[in-house]
């Protein structure tokens, strides 16, 4: 089974931007039906290791984990996290 994002339409084409300059091996798919689920966020809304609200926030304990579960490095997660206007809190390191 491929590693999927579910992303909403008005999201795929800069998810799909970032996958390709990255060479990442995820596949985008329609919303709902991927290994994480992208959403728009209404508001700044916390994600979780499943569900990434892009305009929101996580924790990096969750970023952490959605980075294991896309089989990504950390680095690239955060870089992914920034494309999606995700920002941190809760930071292991005490930077966010």
């Amino acid at each position: 089974m491929s590693t999927t994002l579910g992303v909403p339409a008005a999201l795929a084409e800069k998810v799909m931007e970032f996958i390709r300059a990255k060479t990442l091996p995820l596949e985008v798919v329609a919303e709902g039906s991927g290994t994480i689920q992208v959403v728009q966020s209404e508001g700044r809304q916390q994600s979780d290791p499943s569900t990434l609200q892009a305009g929101g926030w996580i924790a990096c304990e969750d970023a952490f984990a959605a980075a294991s579960k896309l089989a990504i490095p950390t680095q690239t997660m955060g870089k992914l996290l920034n494309t999606l206007d995700i920002r941190m809190r809760s930071c292991q390191l005490g930077c966010f």
